[in-house]
């Protein structure tokens, strides 16, 4: 190999280190703003249950620069396009409806519960499907969150892992002050075309609560694959 091949390969290689060293910066950077966003809510909704109920509006930023990896159902874009992004943030914001916060124990989850399933809310948190029963109603309500493997900020990456935890705890805590107990009864994959009854509050006529969050992929227990288009959806009832 000539001396000018080897300072041109050595050249690309420092480059690609270069290039994998920036895009490894603005992904943390984009996480660290996503969870101090959602970590604001979360302090928020908990300063409303030690002080007395109240409706919250809460702003999270309107900017794709902010997007998580495959909200759209595909990677993100390239290193030119994310500097582009994170140099252009926008000032512009969205007003949600905090409706307060959601744990599941068994997997560390704590999210704060948005009155939206817009693209930004799902962003900064998990949110209640329009259609489905308000938190305590009879009734089905579903809450959707994304699940991003590897994702420091979106822990609902383990949701799968619930298949194996049936009878576990979720809690919901309103900013009301109302603690909602519920157990886990069962798990379900779900095709989008399948996915309706999961999406009408009328499907259960007992208070019953789900969360759902995108099931593509290996099963993490089981080993099976599952395509594109299908959601993991967890089941829960009122705990007695």
């Amino acid at each position: 190999m000539s001396k000018a091949i080897k300072i041109t390969a050595l050249s690309a290689l420092v480059l690609i280190l270069i290039c994998g060293i920036c895009l490894a910066f603005i992904e943390t950077a984009k996480s660290r703003i996503r969870v101090s966003y959602r970590d604001a809510a979360i302090n928020a909704a908990e300063e409303a249950v030690k002080n007395g109920p109240k409706v919250i509006s809460f702003e999270v930023p309107v900017t794709d620069a902010l997007a998580i990896e495959g909200e759209k159902g595909e990677k993100d874009a390239g290193l030119e396009k994310l500097l582009q992004d994170m140099s252009t943030i926008s000032s512009e914001h969205e007003s949600l409806t905090l409706l307060g916060v959601l744990e599941i124990p068994a997997i560390g989850v704590k999210e704060p519960i948005w009155d939206s399933c817009s693209v930004n809310a799902l962003r900064y948190g998990v949110g209640r499907f329009p259609g489905t029963a308000q938190i305590g109603e009879a009734g089905l309500c579903n809450l959707f969150g994304h699940r991003q493997i590897g994702s420091a900020d979106t822990k609902l990456g383990s949701i799968q892992y619930l298949a194996d935890r049936i009878g576990g705890e979720v809690i919901v805590t309103t900013t009301d002050g109302v603690r909602h107990m519920y157990k886990i009864v069962d798990t379900v994959y779900v095709s989008d075309s399948d996915l309706m009854p999961y999406l009408k509050a009328d499907t259960y006529s007992e208070e019953t609560l789900c969360i759902s969050a995108c099931g593509w992929g290996e099963d993490p227990i089981s080993g099976i694959y599952y395509p594109g288009n299908t959601e993991f959806v967890v089941i829960c009832e009122v705990s007695k």
